[in-house]
């Protein structure tokens, strides 16, 4: 005999339905992992007594690590059904989606790698979070400026105009620049000593190196 006890149903129908069970039958019996039943270790202890006075043979087929500690404490028989691996992570997949309280109460209580793996995610997602408002609070912008490979000469139209003319730049849409024209009375004299004439009777020597190092070629005369 099977007995299924989900996790709404109450203490006293799991205590009322062993009590109607004649007395010498081999049972089994499926108590939700999530039910009250397991929040308190005398549940455990009177189910068991009762079981003993109505001389039951009781097996407690369990899935959950807890369930089955629950048992093993109160000294009752455990049929423990490990949970398939694939079937685990995505239950921890649901509960991470549709139950994120119990996850975590879960991986905390059993500290394995997924608990690590878990922690280690969420602060790795907490700092992107910082690190989002933090950029939302002090934008940056970076600014690469490439020089250009070859010059380009930029020339202005520049127009030249007497300076007496006073009406020619409001006139003009050209860069305008004014000019006079005039004389200085300047008298210079200047004397070359003797020492100097050596120089400039043998000017200096030299060699120049020119390396192009662009992709045109220039013809330079001697």
């Amino acid at each position: 005999m099977k007995l299924f006890f989900l996790k709404d149903h109450s203490l006293y129908k799991i205590f009322k339905t062993l009590e109607k069970i004649p007395s010498g039958k081999t049972i089994h019996i499926y108590i939700d992992p999530e039910h009250a039943f397991f929040d308190n270790e005398r549940w455990g202890t009177q189910i068991k007594d009762l079981l003993v006075k109505k001389n039951l043979h009781a097996s407690f087929v369990t899935k959950t690590e807890k369930a089955k500690n629950f048992f093993e404490k109160v000294d009752l028989p455990v049929i423990h059904q490990q949970q398939h691996k694939v079937l685990k992570v995505l239950n921890m997949i649901y509960l991470f989606f549709f139950n994120i309280k119990k996850f975590h109460l879960e991986a905390y209580t059993k500290k394995n790698s997924v608990f690590y793996m878990v922690f280690g995610f969420e602060v790795v997602f907490l700092m992107l979070i910082l690190y989002g408002l933090y950029s939302l609070i002090l934008p940056k912008t970076i600014v690469q400026i490439s020089p250009a490979t070859q010059t380009e000469n930029i020339i202005y139209n520049f127009r030249y105009y007497p300076i007496s003319n006073l009406t020619y730049a409001q006139k003009s849409k050209n860069l305008s620049i004014p000019f006079h024209t005039g004389f200085i009375d300047y008298k210079y004299t200047m004397s070359i000593s003797v020492d100097n004439i050596k120089h400039i009777q043998n000017p200096s020597q030299g060699i120049v190196s020119i390396n192009n190092t662009t992709d045109q070629s220039y013809n330079l005369l001697k």
